[in-house]
């Protein structure tokens, strides 16, 4: 589960750690892995937006990949 200590946790890995890691949670989530393109442009941008993120974004993300993982629109 998503929570603040775990994406400063994840700002810690470096470039390619992280795109790993992201890429595992698109999959469990049902996203292709093959499909995410994370390149350092990419992963400049993730780490600016997780550093930035709040609890209530957190909690939001975290219900947005539950929609998506049950198949459910309007997310």
């Amino acid at each position: 589960m998503l929570d603040k200590k775990a994406i400063d946790m994840l700002l810690t890995l470096d470039d390619q750690h992280l795109a790993v890691i992201i890429k595992k949670i698109a999959g469990d989530a049902g996203i292709p892995a093959d499909s995410i393109n994370i390149g350092p442009a990419e992963l400049k941008g993730l780490r600016a937006a997780l550093g930035m993120a709040t609890d209530g974004d957190i909690s939001r993300a975290t219900e947005l990949i539950q929609n998506y993982k049950n198949g459910k629109k309007g997310f």
